[in-house]
């Protein structure tokens, strides 16, 4: 399968933090966005995006671009 990227994708890290709509913060790598908090996400973020819980700490990925997300691998 060939890779293919969009203008956004070929963006480097946004080194200020932004603000969604849902008013939560993060930082971008290409087109997706990288949260962090506690607990697991339920808010709406681009499909591809990650959350890092800090407390747990687990990975979670967006997986539709709504509010469902799925943890990253087989994290313990």
């Amino acid at each position: 399968m060939a890779v293919t990227q969009t203008t956004a994708d070929k963006a480097g890290w946004t080194l200020i933090a932004q603000k969604d709509v849902g008013g939560f913060y993060y930082s971008t790598l290409g087109s997706i966005r990288v949260y962090t908090g506690s607990g697991a996400p339920t808010h709406v973020a681009p499909i591809g995006s990650w959350c890092i819980d800090k407390v747990a700490p687990t990975i979670y990925v967006n997986t539709d671009g709504s509010t469902t997300w799925e943890k990253w691998g087989s994290q313990s």
